[in-house]
């Protein structure tokens, strides 16, 4: 049971730990200077007693090596599917005509504008009205 609620007080802490500035630097850090950040981090907070260290800086290790390979992961699977993506509009544009390209790359650069238009509303939300968001 203490290794539970230390693992999720682990878990908390490096969820809600961090600054924006800091999470930049945190995630550019190779895994291990992570893992000690955060237990050093963790030791001062929590004035945490050496057997404790150990156990936590163990436990963010294990942490961290598994978030580096989760990363590396979403990387080759972002990079997978774009070239998927790549290959299925070279396949599309040898059965379109010009004209019909031309009316699917219009198509194609309007969905990316509607995009983009929907995350730079600012603080209207979803159809709400300027100002109210869920929350405040």
């Amino acid at each position: 049971m203490k290794k539970w609620i230390l693992g999720a007080l682990v878990l908390t802490s490096m969820s809600f730990g961090l600054s924006a500035q800091q999470h930049k630097n945190f995630r550019q850090s190779n895994p291990t200077e992570r893992a000690k950040k955060m237990t050093d981090r963790m030791a001062e907070e929590l004035k945490l007693t050496e057997e404790q260290r150990k156990q936590v800086s163990q436990l963010t290790l294990e942490n961290a090596n598994r978030q580096e390979e989760l990363l590396k992961r979403r990387k080759a699977e972002f990079e997978a599917q774009k070239e998927y993506r790549l290959a299925q509009d070279q396949k599309l544009a040898s059965i379109l005509t010009e004209e019909q390209k031309q009316i699917w790359e219009q198509r194609k650069e309007a969905m990316r504008n509607r995009g983009k238009d929907n995350h730079s509303r600012g603080d209207q939300g979803r159809g709400g009205r300027p100002g109210s968001r869920r929350g405040r």
